[in-house]
């Protein structure tokens, strides 16, 4: 089985890192370099191994990370699956479309499928965050295909009626004997719950890890009494995110507060590329930004970017105080794919509280090994997939980020989607 690799919202600010590679018996990990990867990206999961299948909710981070993953060389994305979280279902997986259609080469919007997920959490009520993003999941955004647009139904109807589960399972059974597949989840992990849970031997043979945004070490962002103490992904559905902790799979977790999208950030982002003097578009400064004039986004597609940050910016400094910018944090888990080496990372045994009126959905790290002698699996073999498991230390909490490299990595995923990008090459 893989390993489950969490990117978790803590407030620290370090910036120095080594590779996260295998864990030393102290739990750290050694540096290196990381091969190509499939990956299955979900919008609040992404389908992903050098191949990756993603999980997404899909909110303006999850832009950023599907962004992401379609221009990192290191990556090959196969699929995209939606979920409830940031949005209601029915938005998350148009959002998934539009951002594919925005971001990717025509061959990638060709090759690369939609599917839509589960609409509710396993057990509890389902919630959205419109005070985050909008009501559609994307508000502000600029730009972009409308939710009713020709070809954003025309590449739903690829996939109508197939379920995004069972795609995650075809994709990862399609996959050559040597190739395994890794699934990003950056939102609600109910997608993600339910494939493991449907498909044991699958997770023992095919895939390699889970990385997932979400849970806090500490303070969190939500909770069902608004105390802070549980982070929005995990509240969403904390049997999901247990069961998968539970699996026997690495799950590496991140320090997403560390990547905080600055002004020097923004311009960097409206004055890099090539102009097109027909398609200069006028800009506000960021939110974030203490520019006092404005800018002008060389391409439709950076404009289209900067309102999307912009309108994030501007929710987290209302709702958080975030007054410096607003964090990407699922864009983190995609950076972790391809560029291990710019993370440090130490592996923990986290649990999640189900039942808690004032908790429920916090993350619980055990920072100080109290639970050492209950983790026979870890304690027998720390190598082994059984030490990842419901007896092991089962997450790897990625707690430093080299953030200059990061944001070198971003803005080379801009440049290279300025080439492709269909909004560069519509009409004026």
């Amino acid at each position: 089985m893989g390993e489950l690799r969490f990117t978790s919202e803590v407030y620290s600010t370090p910036n120095r890192v080594d590779a996260p590679s295998r864990a030393d018996d102290g739990g750290h990990t050694a540096p290196c370099s990381a091969p190509p990867r499939l990956a299955l990206v979900a919008a609040d999961p992404l389908l992903s191994s050098a191949r990756r299948p993603h999980c997404a909710a899909l909110g303006h981070d999850d832009a950023v990370a599907i962004l992401m993953a379609l221009h990192l060389p290191q990556i090959q994305l196969l699929g995209i699956s939606a979920v409830h979280g940031n949005a209601s279902l029915y938005n998350t997986v148009r959002n998934a479309v539009r951002c594919l259609l925005a971001f990717g080469s025509k061959e990638q919007i060709e090759r690369i499928p939609v599917y839509a997920g589960a609409a509710e959490p396993l057990i509890r009520i389902s919630r959205v965050d419109n005070e985050i993003h909008g009501e559609d999941g994307l508000g502000g955004v600029e730009g972009l295909p409308a939710s009713d647009d020709p070809r954003v139904l025309a590449k739903l109807d690829e996939t109508k009626g197939q379920n995004a589960v069972l795609a995650i399972a075809a994709a990862a059974r399609s996959l050559p004997a040597d190739q395994k597949l890794t699934l990003v989840a950056t939102g609600s992990f109910t997608n993600a719950a339910l494939f493991v849970s449907m498909f044991p031997e699958l997770v023992k043979t095919k895939l390699d890890q889970v990385v997932v945004m979400g849970g806090a070490e500490g303070r969190g962002n939500r909770s069902p009494t608004g105390k802070l103490l549980a982070e929005y992904n995990i509240l969403t559905d904390p049997h999901a995110a247990s069961i998968l902790l539970n699996a026997e799979i690495p799950v590496p977790l991140n320090i997403t507060h560390t990547a905080i999208f600055r002004s020097h950030d923004n311009e960097t982002l409206l004055r890099a590329g090539t102009p097109n003097p027909d398609k200069l578009v006028n800009e506000t400064p960021a939110t974030a930004s203490s520019a006092s004039s404005p800018l002008k986004a060389h391409t439709p597609l950076r404009h289209t970017l900067h309102t999307l940050l912009n309108f994030f910016a501007a929710t987290y400094k209302h709702v958080f105080s975030f007054n410096e910018g607003p964090p990407v944090h699922d864009a983190l888990c995609i950076a972790y794919l391809a560029r291990p080496d710019i993370f440090h990372a130490k592996r923990y045994r986290v649990d999640v509280e189900l039942e808690g009126a004032y908790t429920q959905g916090t993350t619980v790290v055990d920072l100080y090994d109290y639970r050492k002698d209950e983790l026979k699996d870890f304690i027998a073999d720390p190598e082994s997939r059984r030490s990842w498991g419901k007896f092991g230390k089962n997450a790897l909490l990625l707690e430093e980020l080299d953030v200059v490299e990061f944001w070198k990595l971003f803005q080379e995923c801009v440049d290279r989607a300025d080439k492709v990008s269909m909004l560069n090459k519509a009409e004026t």
